[in-house]
C-alpha cells in the first residue's frame, strides 16, 4: 500500500468516525427532512460547506506547521484540548461552587461561615 494511499484512507476514515452523530448531521437530517423535494440541493450546500471549511483548517495548519513545527502544535493541541476536557468536567460537576462556595445570604444576613472570625 503506497504512503498516498494509506494518508488518504487514515483520512478518510477518521473523518467518517469523527462526523458520525455530529450536529452537521443532525441539522442536514433536519433540513432534508423538512423539504424532502430538495435532498439534492440540502446535499450539494452541505458538502461544499464542508468542503469550505476543510479548506480553511487545512490551510491555517499547513500555514501553522510552516512558522511553528508540527511537534508544537501537537502540544499545544493536546494541551487545549485537556483544558477543554478538565473545564467541561469540572462544569458538568460544579466543581467550582464546591471548591469556592458562594456567599449566601437570608433576610440581609451573611450565613457563609467566615473562617477568619474563629
Amino acid at each position: 500500500m503506497s504512503m498516498k494511499f494509506f494518508a488518504w484512507l487514515t483520512t478518510y476514515v477518521l473523518i467518517i468516525l469523527c462526523e458520525l452523530g455530529d450536529k452537521t448531521q443532525v441539522a442536514v437530517l433536519m433540513l432534508s427532512s423538512s423539504h424532502p423535494g430538495k435532498k439534492w440541493l440540502i446535499l450539494g450546500a452541505s458538502a461544499l460547506a464542508l468542503s469550505c471549511c476543510v479548506l480553511i483548517e487545512v490551510t491555517v495548519g499547513a500555514t501553522l506547521a510552516r512558522y511553528i513545527g508540527p511537534q508544537i502544535i501537537n502540544k499545544a493541541t493536546g494541551w487545549v484540548f485537556l483544558f477543554v476536557g478538565l473545564y467541561t468536567l469540572g462544569s458538568h460537576f460544579n466543581i467550582r461552587q464546591k471548591i469556592f462556595p458562594r456567599q449566601q445570604k437570608v433576610n440581609n444576613h451573611d450565613i457563609t461561615p467566615n473562617f477568619m472570625d474563629r
